[in-house]
Protein backbone atom coordinates (compact mmCIF):
# COMPACT_ATOMS: atom_id res chain seq x y z
CA UNK A 1 0.00 0.00 0.00
CA UNK A 2 1.12 2.96 -1.07
CA UNK A 3 0.89 6.62 1.22
CA UNK A 4 1.78 10.37 0.20
CA UNK A 5 1.85 13.35 1.81
CA UNK A 6 -1.86 14.58 2.72
CA UNK A 7 -3.51 16.99 0.25
CA UNK A 8 -3.76 20.38 1.24
CA UNK A 9 -7.64 19.85 1.81
CA UNK A 10 -9.11 16.85 2.10
CA UNK A 11 -11.64 17.86 -0.91
CA UNK A 12 -8.41 16.74 -2.79
CA UNK A 13 -8.38 13.27 -1.78
CA UNK A 14 -8.66 10.76 -4.20
CA UNK A 15 -10.87 7.09 -4.23
CA UNK A 16 -12.51 4.71 -6.27
CA UNK A 17 -15.74 5.10 -7.33
CA UNK A 18 -18.25 1.90 -7.88
CA UNK A 19 -21.44 1.71 -9.75
CA UNK A 20 -23.09 -0.20 -7.08
CA UNK A 21 -22.41 -2.03 -3.85
CA UNK A 22 -22.15 -5.69 -6.33
CA UNK A 23 -19.65 -4.38 -8.31
CA UNK A 24 -16.57 -5.51 -7.94
CA UNK A 25 -13.80 -3.23 -9.75
CA UNK A 26 -14.08 0.52 -9.57
CA UNK A 27 -15.26 2.99 -12.98
CA UNK A 28 -12.35 5.18 -12.41
CA UNK A 29 -10.24 7.42 -9.43
CA UNK A 30 -12.37 10.73 -8.23
CA UNK A 31 -12.23 13.29 -5.40
CA UNK A 32 -14.04 13.75 -2.19
CA UNK A 33 -14.99 17.16 -4.08
CA UNK A 34 -16.26 15.62 -6.83
CA UNK A 35 -18.45 13.25 -4.60
CA UNK A 36 -19.17 15.47 -1.95
CA UNK A 37 -20.74 18.04 -4.27
CA UNK A 38 -22.00 15.68 -6.96
CA UNK A 39 -25.54 16.87 -6.97
CA UNK A 40 -27.52 15.03 -9.82
CA UNK A 41 -31.33 14.93 -9.64
CA UNK A 42 -31.59 11.57 -10.36
CA UNK A 43 -29.16 10.52 -7.59
CA UNK A 44 -30.47 13.17 -5.19
CA UNK A 45 -34.82 11.83 -5.87
CA UNK A 46 -33.12 8.23 -5.08
CA UNK A 47 -31.43 9.08 -1.54
CA UNK A 48 -34.83 10.45 -1.04
CA UNK A 49 -36.92 7.70 -1.88
CA UNK A 50 -34.57 5.16 0.16
CA UNK A 51 -35.35 7.77 2.99
CA UNK A 52 -38.98 7.98 2.87
CA UNK A 53 -39.11 4.11 1.43
CA UNK A 54 -36.47 2.68 3.73
CA UNK A 55 -36.18 0.95 0.05
CA UNK A 56 -32.13 -1.11 0.74
CA UNK A 57 -32.39 -2.85 -2.74
CA UNK A 58 -32.73 1.42 -4.09
CA UNK A 59 -30.28 1.99 -1.85
CA UNK A 60 -27.44 -0.98 -2.98
CA UNK A 61 -28.24 0.30 -6.47
CA UNK A 62 -26.30 4.02 -5.59
CA UNK A 63 -22.99 4.62 -6.60
CA UNK A 64 -20.25 4.28 -4.19
CA UNK A 65 -16.87 4.94 -2.97
CA UNK A 66 -14.01 3.27 -0.92
CA UNK A 67 -13.46 6.26 1.37
CA UNK A 68 -9.94 5.53 2.17
CA UNK A 69 -8.01 5.53 -1.07
CA UNK A 70 -7.99 3.76 -4.50
CA UNK A 71 -8.29 -0.08 -5.34
CA UNK A 72 -6.43 -1.51 -8.52
CA UNK A 73 -7.87 -4.69 -9.32
CA UNK A 74 -10.80 -5.82 -7.04
CA UNK A 75 -12.44 -4.49 -4.14
CA UNK A 76 -10.34 -6.15 -0.82
CA UNK A 77 -8.53 -4.48 1.64
CA UNK A 78 -4.75 -5.84 0.00
CA UNK A 79 -5.80 -4.42 -3.22
CA UNK A 80 -5.99 -0.60 -1.75
CA UNK A 81 -2.89 0.75 -3.67
CA UNK A 82 -2.83 4.16 -2.53
CA UNK A 83 -4.10 5.13 0.76
CA UNK A 84 -4.76 8.63 0.80
CA UNK A 85 -4.81 9.71 4.72
CA UNK A 86 -8.45 9.30 5.45
CA UNK A 87 -10.16 7.08 7.34
CA UNK A 88 -14.00 7.00 7.57
CA UNK A 89 -16.33 6.70 10.59
CA UNK A 90 -20.45 5.18 10.20
CA UNK A 91 -22.35 5.73 12.99
CA UNK A 92 -25.89 4.93 13.27
CA UNK A 93 -29.08 5.72 15.44
CA UNK A 94 -29.89 1.87 15.20
CA UNK A 95 -26.61 0.87 17.26
CA UNK A 96 -27.01 4.42 19.80
CA UNK A 97 -30.58 4.18 20.91
CA UNK A 98 -29.48 4.50 24.65
CA UNK A 99 -29.28 8.35 23.25
CA UNK A 100 -32.22 10.55 22.92
CA UNK A 101 -33.31 10.71 19.48
CA UNK A 102 -33.32 14.56 20.01
CA UNK A 103 -29.90 14.36 21.17
CA UNK A 104 -28.85 11.94 18.80
CA UNK A 105 -30.04 13.96 15.64
CA UNK A 106 -28.33 17.26 16.75
CA UNK A 107 -25.01 15.57 16.61
CA UNK A 108 -23.72 17.46 13.87
CA UNK A 109 -24.36 20.56 15.79
CA UNK A 110 -23.33 19.64 19.46
CA UNK A 111 -20.41 17.46 19.09
CA UNK A 112 -19.20 17.17 15.63
CA UNK A 113 -18.68 20.84 15.10
CA UNK A 114 -16.38 21.29 18.31
CA UNK A 115 -13.97 18.13 17.15
CA UNK A 116 -11.06 19.74 15.60
CA UNK A 117 -10.01 16.17 13.94
CA UNK A 118 -12.85 16.04 11.60
CA UNK A 119 -13.17 17.16 8.25
CA UNK A 120 -16.03 16.15 7.26
CA UNK A 121 -19.73 15.21 9.05
CA UNK A 122 -22.91 14.01 6.98
CA UNK A 123 -25.90 12.32 6.76
CA UNK A 124 -25.67 8.39 5.84
CA UNK A 125 -27.87 7.44 3.05
CA UNK A 126 -30.72 6.51 4.44
CA UNK A 127 -31.03 9.24 6.79
CA UNK A 128 -30.77 7.34 10.44
CA UNK A 129 -27.12 8.08 10.87
CA UNK A 130 -23.75 9.94 9.72
CA UNK A 131 -19.93 9.85 8.54
CA UNK A 132 -17.30 11.18 9.16
CA UNK A 133 -14.25 11.85 7.65
CA UNK A 134 -11.08 12.14 9.78
CA UNK A 135 -7.18 12.75 8.41
CA UNK A 136 -5.27 10.49 9.91
CA UNK A 137 -1.11 10.84 10.31
CA UNK A 138 0.61 6.84 9.46
CA UNK A 139 -2.38 5.31 7.51
CA UNK A 140 -0.57 1.88 7.95
CA UNK A 141 -1.86 1.26 11.35
CA UNK A 142 -5.44 2.02 9.68
CA UNK A 143 -7.25 -0.16 12.25
CA UNK A 144 -5.12 1.28 15.50
CA UNK A 145 -6.48 4.95 14.27
CA UNK A 146 -10.17 2.94 13.97
CA UNK A 147 -9.95 1.73 17.56
CA UNK A 148 -8.44 4.34 18.68
CA UNK A 149 -11.43 6.87 17.32
CA UNK A 150 -14.49 3.76 18.54
CA UNK A 151 -13.01 3.82 21.97
CA UNK A 152 -12.59 7.66 22.40
CA UNK A 153 -16.55 7.96 21.00
CA UNK A 154 -17.75 5.69 23.21
CA UNK A 155 -15.76 6.76 26.37
CA UNK A 156 -16.01 10.80 25.67
CA UNK A 157 -19.33 10.76 23.90
CA UNK A 158 -21.03 7.86 24.68
CA UNK A 159 -21.24 7.50 20.64
CA UNK A 160 -21.21 3.74 18.88
CA UNK A 161 -18.88 3.61 15.61
CA UNK A 162 -20.21 0.86 13.99
CA UNK A 163 -17.43 -1.48 13.75
CA UNK A 164 -17.52 -2.67 10.17
CA UNK A 165 -15.85 0.59 9.02
CA UNK A 166 -12.24 -0.48 9.95
CA UNK A 167 -11.72 -2.07 6.80
CA UNK A 168 -9.52 -0.48 4.77
CA UNK A 169 -11.94 -0.72 1.30
CA UNK A 170 -14.93 -0.07 3.10
CA UNK A 171 -17.83 1.33 0.80
CA UNK A 172 -19.49 4.73 1.15
CA UNK A 173 -22.67 5.19 -0.43
CA UNK A 174 -23.67 8.38 -2.45
CA UNK A 175 -25.94 10.45 0.20
CA UNK A 176 -26.94 13.91 0.33
CA UNK A 177 -26.91 16.60 3.20
CA UNK A 178 -27.93 19.94 2.38
CA UNK A 179 -26.08 21.40 5.86
CA UNK A 180 -22.67 19.09 5.92
CA UNK A 181 -20.43 20.08 8.25
CA UNK A 182 -17.24 21.10 6.52
CA UNK A 183 -13.62 21.89 8.08
CA UNK A 184 -10.60 21.79 5.80
CA UNK A 185 -8.29 22.71 8.09
CA UNK A 186 -8.99 19.82 10.29
CA UNK A 187 -6.72 18.70 12.23
CA UNK A 188 -4.51 15.30 11.42
CA UNK A 189 -5.01 13.17 13.98
CA UNK A 190 -1.71 12.23 15.47
CA UNK A 191 -0.09 8.61 15.34
CA UNK A 192 1.96 9.53 18.72
CA UNK A 193 -1.41 8.84 19.95
CA UNK A 194 -1.30 4.94 19.33
CA UNK A 195 1.35 4.40 21.19
CA UNK A 196 -0.65 5.63 24.48
CA UNK A 197 -3.08 3.75 23.91
CA UNK A 198 -3.89 0.54 26.35
CA UNK A 199 -4.13 -2.73 23.90
CA UNK A 200 -6.73 -5.17 24.63
CA UNK A 201 -4.83 -8.66 26.13
CA UNK A 202 -4.88 -10.81 23.39
CA UNK A 203 -1.83 -13.18 22.17
CA UNK A 204 -1.67 -15.23 18.63
CA UNK A 205 0.08 -18.02 20.67
CA UNK A 206 -2.80 -18.40 23.31
CA UNK A 207 -2.55 -20.25 26.25
CA UNK A 208 0.57 -21.76 25.24
CA UNK A 209 2.51 -18.86 26.58
CA UNK A 210 2.85 -17.96 30.76
CA UNK A 211 4.20 -14.50 29.62
CA UNK A 212 1.80 -11.63 28.80
CA UNK A 213 3.67 -9.95 25.68
CA UNK A 214 1.43 -6.78 26.40
CA UNK A 215 2.53 -6.63 29.93
CA UNK A 216 5.87 -6.59 28.85
CA UNK A 217 5.24 -3.74 26.54
CA UNK A 218 3.22 -1.95 29.12
CA UNK A 219 6.15 -2.25 31.41
CA UNK A 220 8.72 -1.27 29.02
CA UNK A 221 6.97 2.02 28.47
CA UNK A 222 7.00 2.57 32.31
CA UNK A 223 10.54 2.52 32.32
CA UNK A 224 10.66 4.60 29.84
CA UNK A 225 13.68 3.85 27.78
CA UNK A 226 15.14 2.13 24.60
CA UNK A 227 15.73 -1.13 24.67
CA UNK A 228 16.72 -1.52 20.92
CA UNK A 229 19.35 1.29 20.52
CA UNK A 230 21.12 -0.73 17.80
CA UNK A 231 19.88 -1.76 14.76
CA UNK A 232 20.39 -5.53 15.42
CA UNK A 233 17.79 -5.29 18.11
CA UNK A 234 15.42 -3.08 16.32
CA UNK A 235 15.20 -5.99 13.79
CA UNK A 236 15.21 -8.73 16.05
CA UNK A 237 12.09 -6.46 17.82
CA UNK A 238 10.24 -6.31 14.31
CA UNK A 239 10.83 -10.04 13.86
CA UNK A 240 9.46 -11.20 18.05
CA UNK A 241 6.47 -8.97 17.44
CA UNK A 242 5.59 -10.11 14.38
CA UNK A 243 5.99 -13.84 15.19
CA UNK A 244 4.15 -13.37 18.28
CA UNK A 245 1.28 -10.62 17.08
CA UNK A 246 1.12 -11.15 13.45
CA UNK A 247 -0.37 -7.86 11.95
CA UNK A 248 -1.74 -7.12 15.08
CA UNK A 249 2.34 -6.60 16.57
CA UNK A 250 2.90 -3.51 14.26
CA UNK A 251 1.37 -1.50 16.90
CA UNK A 252 3.59 -2.84 19.61
CA UNK A 253 6.66 -2.58 18.15
CA UNK A 254 6.00 1.42 17.77
CA UNK A 255 5.10 1.75 21.22
CA UNK A 256 8.50 0.25 22.13
CA UNK A 257 10.66 1.87 19.47
CA UNK A 258 9.21 5.06 19.91
CA UNK A 259 11.06 5.37 23.41
CA UNK A 260 14.38 5.41 21.38
CA UNK A 261 15.58 9.15 20.60
CA UNK A 262 15.96 7.63 16.83
CA UNK A 263 12.48 6.54 16.42
CA UNK A 264 11.00 7.23 12.92
CA UNK A 265 7.36 5.92 12.28
CA UNK A 266 8.03 5.52 8.55
CA UNK A 267 11.45 3.79 9.14
CA UNK A 268 9.58 1.34 12.23
CA UNK A 269 6.53 0.59 9.35
CA UNK A 270 8.76 -0.08 6.72
CA UNK A 271 11.19 -2.09 8.82
CA UNK A 272 7.92 -4.46 9.98
CA UNK A 273 7.25 -4.53 6.41
CA UNK A 274 10.30 -6.13 5.38
CA UNK A 275 9.91 -8.66 8.22
CA UNK A 276 6.61 -9.94 7.59
CA UNK A 277 7.36 -10.31 3.61
CA UNK A 278 11.28 -12.57 4.53
CA UNK A 279 9.42 -14.54 7.31
CA UNK A 280 12.13 -14.43 9.72
CA UNK A 281 11.59 -16.99 12.62
CA UNK A 282 14.44 -16.83 14.72
CA UNK A 283 13.13 -14.42 17.68
CA UNK A 284 10.32 -15.19 19.90
CA UNK A 285 9.07 -13.52 23.16
CA UNK A 286 12.31 -15.32 25.11
CA UNK A 287 13.88 -12.21 22.83
CA UNK A 288 12.00 -9.96 23.84
CA UNK A 289 12.56 -11.01 27.57
CA UNK A 290 16.18 -11.47 27.30
CA UNK A 291 16.43 -7.47 25.94
CA UNK A 292 14.36 -6.38 28.56
CA UNK A 293 17.03 -8.22 30.95
CA UNK A 294 19.80 -6.55 29.14
CA UNK A 295 18.35 -2.82 29.48
CA UNK A 296 17.82 -3.86 33.20
CA UNK A 297 13.79 -3.56 32.86
CA UNK A 298 13.45 -6.87 34.45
Amino acid sequence: MEFTYHPSTFLDAEVSLFKDVFSPKPIKTITYRDWLFKDIDILRDKVNRVRSEQNSKLKHALPCITGSGTIIGTRADNNLKHHNGYIVLDIDYKHNLHLKEEHFFKLKEKVFRKINEICYAGLSVRGKGYYLIIGIENPNRHKEYFNYLANWFRYSEEIKIDENGKDLSRLRIYSVDDNPYINENATILKESLLNKIKVPTISRRGATSDINIIELVEKIEAYGISIAPSYDEYLKLAIVFYNEQGEDGRGLYHRVCSLDPKYKSRDCDEQFNEVSKRGYSDCSIGTLVHLMKRYNVI
